[in-house]
């Protein structure tokens, strides 16, 4: 009985030590991008677009493009005013910016 008692007592603590190191703001069992099927099925997000006189970019999936390049298979072939053209895996589509919608103040 002493003995369980004593392995009892060893099992806490040790968790407790493991559980001082941990981030308590991150789940318990992360997903790496790799192995989450979720992830790599969300697509393409188009969050941003910047037109100006000298260039035209666009943010997809948090990396900022100027109109011709290329990053993870995703090429910015046109950007409009509120869209853009891409070439990705052979395909071309078009993503829109949804617009923002403003309180009003009635």
């Amino acid at each position: 009985m002493f003995r369980l008692k004593i392995a009892l007592c060893f099992l806490i603590l040790s968790q407790a030590a493991v559980a001082q190191f941990r981030d308590p703001t991150k789940p318990v069992t992360t997903p790496t991008t790799e192995h989450s099927p979720t992830i790599q099925n969300q697509g393409i997000v188009l969050s941003a677009i910047w037109l100006s006189h000298r260039s035209k970019r666009a943010t997809l999936n948090g990396k900022t493009l100027k109109q011709g390049e290329s990053f993870n298979d995703i090429t910015l072939l046109k950007v409009k005013k509120n869209s853009v053209l891409i070439k990705h895996q052979g395909l071309v589509k078009s993503l829109y910016l949804i617009p923002a919608s403003y309180k009003s103040n009635h």
